[in-house]
């Protein structure tokens, strides 16, 4: 069978420069797209300094605003927790999620990461597919620490025969991450076997590094694109990421 898989970091829901709302388009986009599974950083469970900024800012939470019609489950956890409200990571999927569970991945006070696990129920196969979702520090010290945690964390809680999908946004504009994850966890990032180069996602208006990825395991890749027409450089930050699988 095949799935599309989406991951993008939606700046909480606003464009570049922070001026306007983009949470409409964002969702108009990806339904357009018809994806099985989105991997979403940076989204918004509450903030009432953007209600209070914007007229048109939903009522319900970013992550119910995003799974009310084409996305029958979603998982959301959050990671950063201010005075006015949180932002975190969602992965919505239109296959059941079995559970789900959000560990703390953080390193410092000033950056708070996770990494949500969730494990889906696909009929057409036999056994559940394991999907992870996270955001990881700026620096590369922390980084280094956050995907030593990973490592354990797949470790623990899949198989050598799992199949397994991993997106976010990794900030690993320096490249080292990359190999480490697959040296490490025998994860391929499937635009780098698709294109033979790393996909540059940021910033929007003009990508330049190489922030975004996604991984898998035991899943074939059909493509992988970086989404860069005008469109999606008019709103976040940074470019989606996307990809077509293959489960055998």
């Amino acid at each position: 069978m095949k799935l599309k898989v989406l991951s993008y970091n939606i700046h909480k829901g606003l464009n570049f420069y922070n001026t306007k709302l983009v949470l409409d388009p964002i969702k108009k986009l990806v339904q357009e797209l018809d994806i099985d599974l989105v991997f979403f950083q940076e989204v918004s469970g509450e903030n009432n300094k953007l209600k209070k900024r914007f007229q048109d800012y939903p009522d319900e939470s970013q992550f119910e605003y995003f799974a009310d019609s084409c996305w029958n489950h979603y998982a959301y956890a959050q990671n950063a927790v201010y005075d006015h409200g949180h932002h975190g990571n969602l992965i919505l999927s239109k296959y059941p999620i079995l559970n789900w569970e959000n560990i703390n991945i953080s390193t410092n006070s000033l950056e708070c990461r996770g990494l949500l696990c969730c494990k889906i129920e696909i009929p057409e196969l036999k056994v559940p597919l394991s999907l992870f979702c996270t955001h990881l520090n700026l620096f590369e010290h922390s980084r280094k620490k956050q995907l030593a945690k990973i490592q354990t964390i797949l470790s623990e809680k899949t198989e050598a025969d799992s199949k397994i999908i991993m997106a976010g946004d990794f900030n690993d504009w320096n490249l080292k991450g990359s190999s480490f994850i697959e040296k490490n966890t025998k994860l391929n990032d499937v635009f780098f076997d698709k294109n033979k180069t790393f996909a540059k996602t940021f910033p929007s208006f003009f990508p330049i590094l190489c922030l975004d990825r996604i991984y898998t395991k035991n899943i074939k890749t059909q493509s992988a694109v970086v989404l860069n027409e005008k469109c999606w450089r008019d709103l976040s930050d940074h470019l989606p990421l996307l990809a077509e699988l293959e489960i055998v």
